[in-house]
C-alpha cells in the first residue's frame, strides 16, 4: 500500500487511504483528512483547498468527525465548510426522529427492532447521532415478524419498491428511505447465523424507545462483512470497524476470533483488521493481535487480501469480494462450500425464470451459464479461484 506525507505542518505520515486514486498521487487534503480522522495533533496548512477537503469528506461519510476535529483544534474554517457540516447534523438529527416514531409505532405492536446502522449505530459507536451520517435507516426484524411490518410500513404512507428479495425490502416516503431486513445479507454470500444473533443481541434504549443491540463480537463481524462487500470504499466503514473494537477485556477478542472461525466469518474479521491496521493503525487494539497470533496463515492470507483494496480498481474490487474472501480463507473445505453456494440460484434467478417462463427447478442449472453472462468466462474464473 503507497505511503505518503502529511502537510508539512502535520506531525505524523500516513501510510494509506481508501480512494486508489489518492493512493498513487495522494494531496495535502487527503493526507490532512486521514490526521484528522487518526486523532492526531495537526495544524491545518493556510493553502488548503477547503472545497476539496468537504468533497473528499463527503465521500467518505466523515464530515461530521472531521468538522469536530477541525473545531476541537480551533481551526479556522471557512463559512461554507461550517454551513455543509450543519446541514448534515440536521439530516442525521431528523433521521434520529424518525427512527424514534418508526420504532414507537413497532412497540405498540409488540415487535422487536434491531437498528442496523443508522442513528443507532452513531449513538453506540460515537456517543452522538450527529457524528455520523447517514442516508437511510436498516432495520433488522424478525423473519415472523416481517409480513406485519411491510403493513405497518405501508399504512404509515410509506412505498415499497419492488417485492422483497432474498435478505431485505426497501421503502420510501418522501426523503426517508427505509430498508426492512429479515436477513443481515444474503445467506450465499454471509454466512450469518441470524437465529444466533437474535439470541446473543441484548436489550438498548434509543431515545427512550426499547431496541435490540447486536453483541459487540455480531457488531464487529456485520461491519468487516458489509465494509468488505463495498470495497472498503469509503472511510467512514473502516472508523466503524475500528470504533467497534475498542474497549473489550482482552480475553473477549480471543472469544470473537473463536467465534468467528466457528462460524465460517474468519476472513471477514481478519481482513477488516488489516484494512484498519493499515488506515488507522493506532486504533487497533494491542490484544486483538495477539488473539489472532493463533492464525498466522490466516492473518498472511487476510494482509494480502486487504492489499488488494487499497491497490486494484475499486469497481473491480467491489464486485469482487467474493474472491477477496476465497483468497483469504485458509481452509479448503470452506473455500469449496463457498464456491457451491455460490453457485445456488438466487432470487433475482427466479424472478427471471417467471419472466422468460422458465421452470424453477432448472434454475440449478442455468445459473452457471447467468454467471458466465454477467461476468465472463475469466472473471468468474478469478472469483472462483483468485489469484493468491
Amino acid at each position: 500500500m503507497a505511503a505518503f506525507r502529511t502537510p508539512v505542518t502535520a506531525t505524523q505520515t500516513c501510510s494509506a487511504i481508501s480512494l486508489r486514486q489518492c493512493a498513487d498521487d495522494p494531496s495535502p487534503e487527503t493526507a490532512l483528512l486521514i490526521t484528522c480522522l487518526r486523532g492526531l495533533p495537526y495544524l491545518v496548512p493556510e493553502d488548503v483547498d477547503w472545497k476539496v477537503l468537504l468533497d473528499l469528506a463527503r465521500e467518505n461519510g466523515v464530515l461530521l468527525l472531521v468538522h469536530q476535529s477541525m473545531f476541537a483544534m480551533g481551526a479556522d474554517m471557512p463559512g461554507f465548510f461550517r454551513i455543509a457540516a450543519r446541514e448534515c447534523q440536521a439530516f442525521a438529527e431528523w433521521l434520529a426522529e424518525e427512527l424514534k416514531e418508526l420504532l414507537q409505532d413497532f412497540r405498540d405492536l409488540r415487535i422487536e427492532v434491531l437498528p442496523l446502522k443508522g442513528p443507532s449505530l452513531a449513538l453506540t459507536l460515537y456517543g452522538d447521532v450527529a457524528l455520523r451520517a447517514s442516508n437511510d435507516l436498516d432495520l433488522l426484524v424478525r423473519r415472523d415478524d416481517f409480513p406485519r411490518c411491510e403493513t405497518l410500513l405501508l399504512g404509515r404512507g410509506f412505498i415499497g419498491l419492488g417485492p422483497a428479495g432474498e435478505h431485505d425490502r426497501r421503502f420510501i416516503r418522501d426523503e426517508l428511505l427505509v430498508e426492512l431486513h429479515f436477513e443481515l445479507a444474503s445467506p450465499r454470500d454471509f454466512p450469518f447465523d441470524i437465529d444466533h444473533i437474535w439470541s446473543r443481541s441484548r436489550p438498548h434504549d434509543f431515545r427512550g424507545q426499547p431496541v435490540r443491540a447486536m453483541s459487540d463480537a455480531d457488531l464487529v463481524l456485520y461491519l468487516c462483512s458489509h465494509g468488505l462487500k463495498h470495497g472498503f470504499s469509503r472511510l467512514i466503514w473502516i472508523m466503524d470497524v475500528a470504533r467497534a473494537l475498542r474497549g473489550w477485556q482482552p480475553d473477549a477478542y480471543e472469544e470473537m476470533v473463536q467465534q468467528a472461525r466457528r462460524e465460517g466469518l474468519q476472513p471477514y474479521l481478519l481482513i477488516g483488521c488489516e484494512v484498519v491496521r493499515a488506515m488507522f493503525p493506532q486504533l487497533l487494539p494491542e490484544a486483538l493481535d495477539i488473539a489472532t497470533s493463533a492464525s498466522p496463515k490466516a492473518v498472511a492470507l487476510a494482509r494480502a487480501a486487504a492489499w488488494r483494496l487499497f491497490s486494484e480498481n475499486r469497481q473491480v474490487v467491489i464486485n469482487d469480494y467474493r474472491g477477496l474472501y476465497l483468497q483469504a480463507e485458509p481452509h479448503v473445505l470452506r473455500r469449496w462450500r463457498y464456491r457451491f453456494r455460490y453457485l445456488m440460484p438466487t432470487y433475482s434467478d427466479y424472478q427471471w425464470a417467471r419472466r422468460h417462463r422458465v421452470q424453477s427447478g432448472l434454475m440449478v442449472v442455468v445459473r452457471p451459464f447467468r454467471l458466465l453472462h454477467k461476468y465472463g468466462f475469466r472473471k468468474a474464473l478469478r472469483i472462483a479461484f483468485p489469484r493468491s
